[in-house]
């Protein structure tokens, strides 16, 4: 195996990680050690942690190998916080919510670094992925139209139901992280940036979520989910989407090529009646000279 180290030197908490890759996998492990590592401050920040702890082991896996076998085929990586480890499949990376190396990595260290923030207490998938996802990538259009798609082919689901998508298969959990990123995003809006922290705290303490939450904003999970649900923030990403130039775009090519289409239908159907107006005028001629001949 090929080993290696990333420090943060910055004024906020200094974090390691130990990378690990077998040869056929060394560019890849040399990429990851050139990272920035400046963007873990964003999750330093909004999970509040002071001490980042030990170093993470980032250990790169070949698709051939038997934790790759009997590992779902659309996880590009995943977290196990009780050992300090991320397992990344590098030959998955490249589509959403698996959209980089660089992504896929910054997601699974806020799930090590959430994980200890809560000493080790369960949090629910959805405000896991919500906050990762939220830690790594910003609100733009992309997550705005996955949002609007999201809300399109699911409703609005309850938190049950939003947790249970994580359970199924690839489309479905790729609803939960986009429905999960926006419910989170809102909640830190409502509540402001404190509430992560003291959820978390709450946690390290012995509260179960639901408490640790319902200290942190005086509702519960379920009444602030129909809040989300109601407020005008679901018609914001509409009305955003709608208006995105983006859209604006898509929506004048698809009415040029609409109307592409209805001008070659229309001719198409000129062009069978003059075929059959010429049918009909020949075959009116051919009776008129076989009527000639007989007389």
């Amino acid at each position: 195996m090929l080993g290696g180290t990333i420090g943060a030197q910055q004024a906020l908490p200094s974090l390691e990680l130990a990378v690990e890759a077998p040869d056929q996998l060394r560019a890849t492990a040399d990429q990851i050690r050139r990272l920035d590592v400046a963007r873990f401050d964003a999750i330093f920040r909004l999970i509040g942690v002071r001490d980042p702890g030990a170093p993470i082991r980032v250990v790169l896996v070949t698709e051939n190998s038997r934790i790759a076998r009997d590992t779902a085929p659309w996880v590009a990586a995943f977290a196990d916080a009780s050992n300090d480890l991320i397992v990344l499949f590098p030959a998955r990376i490249g589509a959403y919510p698996y959209d980089s190396l660089e992504v896929v990595l910054h997601h699974e260290v806020a799930h090590i670094l959430t994980a200890r923030a809560a000493g080790g207490g369960r949090l629910p998938r959805w405000f896991n992925e919500g906050l990762a996802s939220t830690a790594e990538r910003s609100w733009g259009l992309g997550s705005r139209s996955r949002f609007v798609w999201a809300n399109v082919t699911s409703g609005e689901p309850n938190i049950s139901e939003v947790e249970g998508l994580f359970a199924e298969g690839s489309r479905e959990a790729a609803r939960g992280y986009t429905i999960s990123h926006a419910l989170v995003r809102d909640l830190l809006q409502r509540y402001g940036p404190s509430l992560v922290p003291r959820v978390l705290s709450g946690v390290a303490a012995g509260a179960t979520f639901d408490q640790a939450f319902v200290n942190a904003t005086g509702t519960t999970v379920g009444g602030a989910t129909r809040v989300f649900w109601r407020s005008a923030g679901g018609w914001e990403e509409w009305i955003t989407f709608l208006a995105s130039q983006y859209t604006l775009w898509t929506v004048i090519t698809s009415l040029a090529l609409v109307a592409i289409w209805q001008h070659r239908r229309r001719r198409a159907a000129r062009r069978r009646q003059w075929e059959a107006d010429e049918q009909l005028e020949t075959e009116t001629w051919e009776e008129h000279r076989r009527k000639y001949r007989l007389h």
